[in-house]
C-alpha cells in the first residue's frame, strides 16, 4: 500500500531509562483515508499523534510524511505545514482578538502575501460554515464553534493531513456532531487525510479504518465493522463500548443473537425489527 504517512518500526520513550510509550509501531496511511486511533489514557495514541508532525522524534524507527522523514531537520518545516494539529481544548489554541485575526496569525508567520491571506481566511471559514462569525471574539463562541474555527486555522495552511488529538472530547453532543460533520465533508469533498485520536468509540465508528492501542502497542486494526466484532478486546483495552453494542452484548447474554455488530442505534433498531419478524 502506498502511503502518505508511513510509520516504520517506531519506538519512543520520554526518558532515556524510562519505559517505552510506543513499541515497534508500523502504520501506513494512504492519502484520503480517515483513520481513527483509539485507546485508553496512557495507551500511546497521543504520543503517536505528536510523532506524526515532528513535535516528538522516534527513538527507533522512522516516520515519513509524503516521503519526508521527520528526524531530518531540513524537512520539519514542510512536514508541519503538511500535518495540521487540532488539540483537545480550543481555548488554548486562540491567539487573535477575533476569529479572522486568529486565522491570519499563522498565515502571517508563514509570510503569506496579504491578498492570498484574505482569500485563504475566507475560504477556510466558508468550508467550516463560520463565515458570519469572522469578526466575533473567539471566547464568545460555543465549544463546537471554537473547534471549527481551530480547524479553519489549520485549513488555511493548506495541509494534506489533519490530526484531531481528542478534539471532540470537551464538546457537548451538538458540538461533537458539528465538528465530525465538518471533518467528514473535508475528507470526502477535499480528499484531506484525517487521523482522529480518541478514546470515544462512537467517534471511531465514522472512520474508514480504526486502530486499537494498548500499552504502547497496536492490538487491532481494520474496518470498524470488523474490529467491533471483538468486544472483549475493546473492553480489555479499557474502552467503553458504544450504546448499541452494549445493548447487543446484553441481549446475547439473554440468548438473543443478532447477526452482526450494530454500530449505531439505527442499526440496532433494524436488527431487532428483523429478529422479531423472523422469530
Amino acid at each position: 500500500m502506498k502511503g502518505l504517512i508511513i510509520v516504520h518500526d517506531v519506538s519512543f520513550r520520554y526518558e532515556d531509562e524510562g519505559p517505552y510509550r510506543l513499541a515497534n509501531i508500523n502504520l501506513t496511511v494512504p492519502k484520503g483515508e480517515w483513520l481513527s486511533i483509539v485507546g485508553h489514557n496512557g495507551s500511546g495514541k497521543s504520543t503517536l499523534a505528536k510523532l506524526l508532525n515532528g513535535l516528538l522524534l522516534p527513538d527507533e524507527g522512522t516516520v515519513r510524511i509524503g516521503g519526508k522523514r521527520t528526524d531530518q531537520e531540513r524537512h520539519l518545516w514542510d512536514i508541519r505545514k503538511q500535518v495540521g494539529m487540532v488539540f483537545q481544548n480550543p481555548d488554548n489554541q486562540f491567539v487573535g482578538t477575533t476569529v479572522k485575526d486568529d486565522i491570519a496569525f499563522g498565515l502571517e508567520n508563514n509570510g503569506v502575501p496579504r491578498e492570498e491571506m484574505i482569500e485563504r481566511i475566507s475560504d477556510s471559514l466558508t468550508r467550516v460554515q463560520m463565515t458570519e462569525y469572522e469578526n466575533q471574539e473567539p471566547h464568545q463562541l460555543s465549544g463546537g464553534q471554537k473547534q471549527r474555527v481551530a480547524i479553519a486555522g489549520v485549513l488555511a495552511q493548506k495541509p494534506d493531513v489533519i490530526v484531531l488529538d481528542e478534539a471532540t472530547s470537551m464538546l457537548d453532543p451538538i458540538g461533537r456532531k458539528e465538528v465530525l460533520q465538518t471533518i467528514r465533508e473535508l475528507n470526502e469533498q477535499d480528499g484531506i487525510t484525517v487521523l482522529s485520536i480518541t478514546h470515544d468509540l462512537e467517534e471511531a465508528i465514522k472512520a474508514d479504518r480504526m486502530i486499537v492501542m494498548k500499552q504502547g502497542k497496536m492490538v487491532a486494526s481494520g474496518a470498524p465493522k470488523d474490529v467491533f466484532q471483538n468486544t472483549d478486546l475493546l473492553l480489555a483495552a479499557g474502552l467503553e463500548l458504544p450504546f448499541s453494542l452494549t445493548i447487543q452484548k446484553k441481549l446475547k447474554e439473554k440468548g438473543i443473537h443478532l447477526p452482526a455488530p450494530t454500530l449505531t442505534q439505527s442499526e440496532l433498531v433494524d436488527a431487532l425489527w428483523n429478529y422479531q419478524l423472523n422469530a
